[in-house]
């Protein structure tokens, strides 16, 4: 009876132990994760992958507006000559004007990155 108390005890400690060391252990991970995100977030790196983020929304969303713009004229909606060809007229304005934004945003693109070389990654 006194080796099944002591094993017990053995099994017991050790159970408790060890979810003490696995705590510890989270924490200390924690605490390191903590570290380097606090040490990423002053990055110029991770500022330059914000504008990046930025800039690939502003592209995807102009050509969701191509697509719709060219989609928007339907062949099979009957329609007089007049407002075909305002129609025709409206859709070739709106493609400019969406052009327009493109140039406007690879331009900025392009003058960022020449006026931030310093953070390219180099290996």
């Amino acid at each position: 009876m006194l080796y099944l108390c002591l094993a017990l005890c053995a099994v017991i400690s050790t159970f408790f132990v060890g979810r003490f060391l696995s705590a510890k252990t989270r924490l200390v991970e924690k605490s390191i994760d903590e570290t380097i995100a606090r040490r990423l977030s002053v990055s110029p790196i991770t500022t330059e992958l914000a504008a990046l983020k930025e800039e690939n929304g502003v592209m995807r969303n102009l050509l969701i507006d191509m697509v719709e713009n060219e989609t928007s004229l339907s062949q099979t909606t009957p329609m007089s000559k007049a407002d075909k060809a305002r129609a025709e007229n409206s859709r070739r304005l709106r493609r400019r004007e969406i052009f327009g934004e493109a140039i406007f945003t690879l331009q900025r693109t392009q003058d960022t990155q020449r006026s931030a070389p310093y953070s390219k990654i180099r290996s």
